[in-house]
């Protein structure tokens, strides 16, 4: 995690809709891979509200 460096991934929790619609993701936080590639480091801004979560790259168009 260099300082000045966007996420590798962003954290969502996924939220299951009864009767079987799509499912809501909701960003709970970011990820970035750690520099010995053996897993990442997780931040959350919030927390999950299942046990559910999906760690998905960013984008390359959607970083600032």
């Amino acid at each position: 995690m260099s300082e000045g460096a966007g996420p590798d991934f962003e954290v969502f929790s996924i939220r299951e809709r009864e009767g079987g619609g799509k499912d809501i993701f909701v960003k709970v936080g970011v990820a970035f891979q750690r520099k010995n590639a053996k897993g990442m480091t997780i931040m959350l801004d919030a927390l999950p509200f299942g046990r559910k979560l999906a760690v998905l790259p960013v984008e390359d168009s959607g970083r600032h």
